[in-house]
């Protein structure tokens, strides 16, 4: 087995509104990281991460999980939190042990109560967090609007690193903000460096204002 040194492991808890894709990120994880062959899937009850029968059967996170995953030398504890309210002893025992969270929301509704509250339970931890606009590749979603709803709701802390290039069907990677490089995830899993479209070149240097 191998050995990591403290400085580098981290453990990230995932907290959410219910239905957000905390179980689904953790799962592709686990897969790009090379720890499984075949990505796990919620719907289909083969996830890694929900294995008890009442979570088989609801196809729901009811207890909180811990899933490494080891990325270029280092050691990610993901901590699979709960959605739903009704198990938030879980979500808190998940942030008493986690070294920052990391917030799921979807492009589709942004705020919803269970991000607020897992939100307010990190700000009792003074847990440094990253959010995560998730399901960008679904009709009627919209990354400006699901930003818009998280500064409106947590202030203009919230600042973007990458933004999507192409939105709903359309979405096939993101550009960074801080190295300025575009990558897209045509053809397979595999990220592949590009460059920025021209349509986003503009838009840009505003985003990075923010």
């Amino acid at each position: 087995m191998k050995v990591y040194r403290a400085e580098q492991i981290r453990n990230v808890a995932l907290i959410s509104h219910v239905g957000a894709g905390k179980t689904s990120l953790v799962d592709a994880a686990l897969f790009d990281s090379g720890a499984v062959t075949r990505q796990g899937k919620v719907d289909e009850g083969s996830s890694i991460s929900d294995y008890d029968p009442d979570e088989l059967k609801r196809h729901i996170s009811l207890n909180a999980k811990v899933l490494p995953v080891e990325w270029k030398n280092h050691k990610i504890n993901f901590i699979d939190t709960p959605g739903y309210a009704d198990f938030v002893g879980e979500v808190k025992a998940g942030l008493r042990v986690a070294d920052a969270a990391l917030v799921v929301v979807t492009a589709e509704k942004g705020v919803e109560v269970g991000t607020e509250l897992t939100w307010q339970y990190a700000d009792e931890r003074n847990l440094p967090r990253m959010v995560l606009i998730n399901k960008l590749d679904r009709e009627n979603t919209s990354f400006d609007t699901a930003l818009k709803s998280l500064r409106d709701q947590f202030g203009l802390k919230v600042v973007p690193l990458q933004i999507p290039i192409g939105e709903q069907s359309s979405f096939r990677g993101v550009v960074d903000l801080v190295s300025q490089k575009g990558y897209t995830f045509e053809g397979g899993n595999k990220v592949q460096e590009i460059a920025i479209p021209a349509e986003l070149q503009e838009s840009i240097g505003s985003y990075r204002e923010q």
